[in-house]
């Protein structure tokens, strides 16, 4: 498995995690919506951005553009930025 598939698989886990259920890990990585029409909550993206900047050592200011974590796609790209830097 590649470094990329297994940081999108770690990152739906930590979106099924954060939704304590409501949305799984396969249903994270369905692209075909966002995590809000998926039924994330305004909690559940609270303990995904606490869940992803513990995880990753990364600060997401939430006084920023936050659409990035409708996804795992958009996820991964702003860990991978976060990261560049």
């Amino acid at each position: 498995m590649k470094a990329q598939e297994i940081l999108h698989d770690r990152v739906a886990e930590l979106i099924a995690a954060a939704s304590n259920g409501t949305v799984t890990t396969q249903q994270a990585l369905d692209a075909s919506s966002n995590l809000l029409e998926k039924g994330f909550t305004s909690l559940s993206f609270l303990q995904l951005i606490d869940a992803v900047e513990n995880e990753f050592g990364l600060y997401i200011d939430l006084e920023e553009d936050t659409t990035f974590l409708g996804s795992v796609d958009g996820i991964v790209g702003f860990i991978h930025a976060q990261q560049a830097q």
